[in-house]
């Protein structure tokens, strides 16, 4: 925009340059009417009179009076400082909410000339501060507010109305801009807004009585809160929130179209490699997904949206939990945003969302499925899903279980028992047995697992009898280890636990709470690569079972517990 250069009178020119120490209302007494100068004016007359009766400001005039601005103005008995824009200013106005327009005209503070300082905030009616400056030559001085020239200033009874060469948008808060998303972010606005609550705010409520109970009578306020995503510190302050001015945000908004996709496409990964029905505690974690990895506690550029390196959502204590929530994760080479068109909030950034995808290790927490179930195949299966090499004998055995805890059921300790043939001893040969990943499914049959692509932490279990044999564990035609000790004691290796279990919740019923329903022990990371969900294979071999079969060693068998694919970080 073309800048004209304002040329302040006499008076400005010494106060400002001079130093000199005479105050503005102090040097225009009362009945001084005129004054020589380009942009200072003053009148008799109140701020409401002045615009009313000033016919090129007939435009911002008539918004004031829809807006109620005058009604406001005229119950306060105080001073102000009015904003306001010729009708030829007004006529190229992108006024979005007229409301909110008007409520940034005005300051329940007067601001003398005098007080236009490089880098002064003024707080605004609808809570927006906007920023003055200064710009200076040697023969000129032009003052601005959010970049907009002051044209003229008039000193009224109540205050000083300037004339401004620019219609200000003061941008909105984060807040704001989630309340005025219209409705093709519906989806997300109410899953957002869903966590909303009203709370009593007792610091700022003021005293006015009390009843007949004895009970203090406040002058209520009620503060929002947002029950998921407000933040705080291990002292329970504020840590950040999304409505407060004074913490820098960016918050990434997907339309009704992405969140439905990301939200379906999860349900059908959830059918397909839980072999189950999506429940309401995947909606509620899926849902939860697409709100938490939406905002940030800083102000993200479009270098790092459309980066490499993983960005984390805003992270802390939520209100009455007893440990820090972490930020989720967000990978900028799966899940994209409009970095071209970024949104301006008084409070940070605002981006509008193009793809959006809820991560593999969000949507599945595990994939846990025992060897017992070889039961459940009827003979079809059985050849069909496992390949014996070998081994032979097969049966199951049954050694109880552990649980329930509580809501937690009961988990059984079954595994699958096979002995090296006769063939296999007198060889010494290489027993093996492959297994298809299959699941248990609720009617009582097997169906084939499908995995998401991606990288696993890949565990199994046994059972602990002082085996001396080993394994080679290969996953997908790939070894994984070549030295596997056998002695796992089903899956109660303390490492990972079932989605929402939580050990020390349940150290009270149980010494052994920490070991139930694990995964079992680690036998590496693997790989599934691809695009499309797919079936896996689990083999397990040892090249010295038979001989130790072979020389009258009872314990040299076969017992497998279970196998689990746990998502890693890297699986998204």
């Amino acid at each position: 925009m073309k800048r004209r250069y304002i040329y302040a009178i006499a008076a400005v020119i010494m106060l400002f340059a001079f130093s000199c120490t005479e105050k503005w209302d102090q040097h225009y007494e009362p009945g001084s009417k005129t004054v020589d100068s380009d942009i200072v004016e003053v009148v008799d007359m109140s701020a409401e009179e002045y615009i009313q009766t000033n016919s090129d400001l007939s435009s911002i005039s008539t918004l004031f009076a829809e807006q109620d601005v005058y009604t406001k103005l005229e119950t306060k008995d105080q001073l102000f400082t009015v904003l306001v824009y010729s009708n030829s200013v007004m006529s190229g106005a992108q006024i979005e909410n007229a409301n909110f327009f008007a409520n940034t005209c005005v300051s329940d503070l007067a601001f003398t000339p005098t007080k236009l300082v490089d880098g002064l905030s003024i707080k605004m009616w609808n809570g927006k501060y906007l920023e003055v400056s200064v710009e200076k030559t040697a023969s000129t001085t032009e003052y601005f507010i959010a970049n907009s020239r002051i044209s003229k200033i008039i000193q009224v009874d109540n205050g000083f109305v300037y004339v401004m060469s620019d219609a200000i948008y003061a941008p909105k808060s984060l807040y704001e801009f989630l309340t005025d998303l219209g409705s093709e972010y519906s989806m997300f606005k109410d899953l957002v807004f869903e966590y909303e609550e009203s709370a009593f705010d007792r610091e700022n409520s003021i005293p006015v009585g009390v009843d007949n109970t004895g009970n203090t009578v406040y002058d209520s306020v009620f503060v929002s809160k947002n029950l998921l995503m407000d933040r705080y510190d291990s002292g329970g302050s504020e840590s950040w929130n999304m409505r407060s001015e004074f913490f820098s945000s960016t918050v990434l908004v997907p339309n009704n179209t992405l969140v439905k996709g990301a939200l379906d496409k999860a349900y059908q990964d959830v059918r397909d490699a839980l072999n189950r029905e999506p429940n309401a505690n995947d909606s509620l974690k899926f849902e939860q997904f697409i709100i938490k990895s939406a905002f940030y506690s800083s102000m993200l550029t479009p270098e790092q949206l459309d980066g490499t390196e993983d960005l984390y959502s805003v992270s802390g204590y939520i209100e009455g939990e007893s440990a820090s929530t972490p930020g989720v994760q967000w990978r900028p080479t799966v899940q994209k945003v409009n970095t071209s068109n970024p949104v301006t909030l008084s409070n940070g950034v605002a981006y509008y969302t193009t793809a959006l995808k809820i991560p593999n290790n969000v949507v599945v927490f595990r994939i846990k499925n025992r060897f017992y179930i070889w039961e459940y195949c009827n003979e079809t299966e059985k050849e069909e899903y496992y390949k014996w090499e070998g081994l032979g004998n097969i049966s199951i055995v049954d050694d109880g279980g552990f649980g329930p805890l509580g809501p937690w059921p009961f988990i059984p300790y079954k595994t699958v028992r096979a002995w090296p043939t006769d063939e296999a001893k007198a060889n010494e040969s290489v027993c093996s047995v492959e297994l298809t990943g299959i699941s248990l499914k609720e009617d009582g049959t097997v169906a084939v697992v499908m995995v998401p692509p991606g990288e696993y932490s890949f565990s199994m279990g046994f059972k602990s009898n002082k085996f001396p044999h080993t394994f080679q564990i290969y996953f997908n035609d790939e070894l994984v280890s070549d030295d596997v000790n056998p002695n796992i004691h089903y899956d109660r290796t303390n490492n990972g636990f079932p989605e929402g279990y939580v050990p020390a919740d349940w150290a009270a019923v149980s010494n052994r709470a920490s070991y139930y329903d694990c995964d079992g022990g680690e036998i590496g990371i693997v790989t599934i690569t691809g695009t499309e969900l797919q079936p896996i294979k689990i083999k397990v071999a040892s090249n010295d079972i038979a001989a130790i079969a072979a020389s009258g060693n009872t314990k040299g068998r076969y017992q497998l517990y279970c196998w689990t694919l746990r998502p890693t970080e890297n699986n998204y």
